[in-house]
């Protein structure tokens, strides 16, 4: 869970405000103590936080839907995709949930055929996490690396972060 942490935040460098004022020392330490955003480290990156209409994503969960070789006729293959998208309602349960976000290319190309595959065998642009579910808002909150999302289908895993 700290690579999840350091995907948002990055490493905690060195403070310049802290270094110019000759932080370190016991009066660093002291000064951390009573004023921590004045301390000599802070955060690589600092993430952003969006809100998005509900109506303005759509979320899958991936399913695997393999039949026993027992089940089919004698020499058939499976038919069906051996993975499958079940569509996902937004609700409080996403909280603190990690969300692939889905390459914009594989979003497309998933729009025009509507096969699975077009979406889990890509690659993907990125995570965000589920900062908060406002159901009378019909907003949802999260956490992103870089700004905007590149995609507006994401894909819902079992992986959940509290910062």
């Amino acid at each position: 869970l700290l690579c999840i942490k350091k995907y948002f935040y990055g490493e905690s460098i060195r403070n310049p405000a802290a270094a110019a004022s000759g932080g370190g020392g016991p009066a660093a330490m002291a000064e951390e103590m009573v004023c921590p955003p004045c301390s000599s480290l802070i955060h690589q990156y600092t993430p952003t936080r969006l809100e998005i209409p509900f109506a303005d994503l759509t979320l899958y969960k991936l399913s695997s839907v393999s039949l026993s070789a027992s089940m089919l006729p004698v020499s058939a293959k499976q038919a069906t995709d051996p993975v499958q998208l079940t569509p996902v309602d937004i609700s409080p349960s996403l909280h603190h949930g990690i969300l692939a976000v889905c390459h914009p290319n594989a979003a497309e190309k998933f729009k025009s055929s509507g096969e699975a595959r077009d979406l889990y065998l890509s690659g993907i642009s990125g995570v965000v996490a589920v900062e908060k579910v406002d159901m009378d808002r019909e907003m949802i909150s999260l956490l992103s690396p870089g700004g905007s999302l590149p995609s507006t289908i994401l894909l819902v895993g079992d992986v959940t972060w509290m910062e």
